[in-house]
């Protein structure tokens, strides 16, 4: 699945968010869910030709791709479970608080977010009770159980596509399609002579000689939502929320990269190279700007240079875009952090617990996990004898051309609830596409697995969420004053104030707190 949303949702955090640690509830076990609760559902794989069960789902995403349960694999998923979701998309990140506030939840929520309000015994049923009694064959790792498990003991979701180290062992699994990428356009490359492409240097020498040779273009075309700041990042030794320096837990401010990383973005705009308003730039403004041809290069996800060239198809351009295939940077360097992405947490309000276990045990099953992701076997795709799967055309076509649109046509992607890191990797394993498959075996290269670190960040509520907030806060704010500095020794006094600013906010406090959550997850987890 290219959830190329979601990820530009989970980048955009440029230090830290305030998000969960664990659920801190307060009962000390979870009620069981209601007797007699008995569902149309049959095991998985089955067709179930009675009336299906309708389950109303709030997804907490107000980016989601659909707001309804349409196309033909949810059709295909309600055949074979006997299950029928009812869609409520959020409308913005207030609505679900409110929501809990006043009692009024449907029988699941789908969330990336306030996990230690959902994962309690006063909003949701425990998932291991709910295995134990309706859905016993439903496997979930000792790992994941660790990850997800809240202080009274209990799981009340496990997230959606982690990933560990070991899944990557095959030659198949390739990195997600999220992975941010650069693009540039083909056809001037070959017009300049093909210039060198191998260092951040080179990619500055290039952009002048653009700038030089194609004075009305956009040398450098930052996406709205930061994923430009991941890309550069990472190309400077930086990823991941946190710096790691001799056993402490530091903020990514402390890290002696970052001031390098802000002197480098500055110095592309004060040779023209980035324009100013480009970090005022709303999505819409961003298509533009890139559909019109008028960008060299561009930075989003790996799917961009298929995007941008559909786009030049349609606007009737003969430009070609490209990914660039090379690190850029002998310091590269990517942290997979997380504990999957999303939970689904099924409410003490749900009518229909066991229908909804049931439904979860069918999603993370390999058939389930493979439709929601893949998409129909025989009529999608067909398995390879390597195991990944062979898609079909026009479902492949479609998928690399818009890939939004995409999912709204077929219901890919939209309803991997259960579905493991390593399933949407196979998804994105094309050998038609090679500098595709360059990318992400690159990205899959530079990529070292840290879960525990994503204990480092404290839970809401507590005085280190609301130092970590501030912070964050600041940064925002912040950063684009760094970039746009009129010469690099201001650049250096903007940053270095920002520094003593997070100081004053509590940074070193919160520092103290990671420190201490890391080795105390660390101990337990041996």
């Amino acid at each position: 699945m290219v959830r190329s949303k979601w990820r530009r949702m989970l980048t955009q955090a440029v230090l830290l968010g305030a998000v969960s640690l664990m659920g801190t509830a307060c009962a000390s076990t979870a009620s069981a869910p209601p007797q007699g609760n008995r569902t149309a559902m049959g095991h998985e794989g089955e067709s179930n030709p009675a009336a299906p069960t309708e389950l109303t789902v709030f997804i907490d995403m107000p980016w989601f791709w659909v707001d309804s349960f349409e196309g033909p694999i949810p059709e295909e998923l309600t055949r074979r479970t006997g299950i029928k979701l009812k869609v409520i998309k959020s409308k913005d990140d207030n609505e679900l608080p409110a929501m809990i506030a006043a009692g009024n939840i449907p029988d699941l929520i789908y969330s990336d977010r306030l996990s230690e309000r959902l994962a309690s015994p006063q909003i949701s049923y425990a998932w291991d009770e709910l295995i134990s009694k309706y859905a016993p064959d439903l496997e979930v790792s000792e790992q994941e159980k660790q990850l997800n498990r809240t202080s009274d003991g209990h799981y009340y979701t496990i997230r959606n596509y982690f990933l560990t180290a070991a899944d990557m062992q095959s030659p198949y699994a390739v990195a997600g399609p999220g992975t941010t990428a650069m693009v540039v356009r083909a056809d001037l490359m070959e017009q300049l002579g093909n210039p060198p492409l191998k260092s951040l240097r080179e990619l500055e020498s290039l952009l002048l000689k653009v700038k030089k040779t194609y004075p009305n273009m956009t040398p450098l075309l930052l996406d709205e939502v930061n994923q430009w700041s991941e890309f550069f990042k990472g190309r400077f030794g930086m990823d991941g929320a946190v710096y790691e320096d001799d056993g402490q837990l530091l903020s990514q401010l402390r890290n002696p990269q970052m001031l390098a990383y802000y002197r480098y973005l500055n110095r592309l705009y004060r040779e023209g190279l980035i324009k100013p308003e480009n970090f005022t730039y709303s999505y819409e403004q961003y298509l533009k700007e890139r559909n019109s041809g008028n960008a060299f290069a561009f930075i989003r996800n790996v799917y961009e240079a298929n995007a941008a060239n559909d786009a030049y198809k349609a606007a009737g351009l003969k430009a070609r875009a490209r990914l660039v295939t090379s690190p850029l940077s002998e310091s590269f360097a990517r942290v997979n952090e997380t504990i999957g992405w999303a939970g689904t947490y099924i409410t003490k309000t749900s009518k229909h617990p066991e229908a909804a276990i049931k439904l979860m045990r069918f999603l993370r099953s390999e058939e389930g996990q493979r439709l929601t992701v893949w998409g129909i076997e025989g009529v999608h795709w067909n398995l390879s004898p390597k195991g990944y799967p062979v898609f079909k055309e026009p479902f492949l076509r479609e998928k690399n051309e818009n890939y939004d649109k995409w999912v709204q046509t077929y219901g890919a992607a939209a309803w991997s609830f259960g579905a493991h890191g390593s399933v949407e990797n196979l998804a994105t394993f094309d050998e038609g596409q090679p500098d595709l498959m360059k990318v992400l075996r690159m990205e899959k290269e530079h990529t070292v697995y840290k879960p525990l670190l994503y204990f480092a960040s404290p839970p809401a509520g507590t005085e280190e969420a609301d130092i970590a907030g501030k912070v964050k806060d600041l940064i925002e704010s912040e950063q684009t004053n760094i970039i746009l500095a009129e010469s690099e020794a201001a650049c250096t006094v903007q940053y270095e104030l920002m520094v003593r600013n997070a100081e004053q906010l509590g940074l070193r406090k919160l520092e103290v707190w990671m420190t201490r959550k890391y080795k105390e997850m660390a101990q337990n987890s041996r």
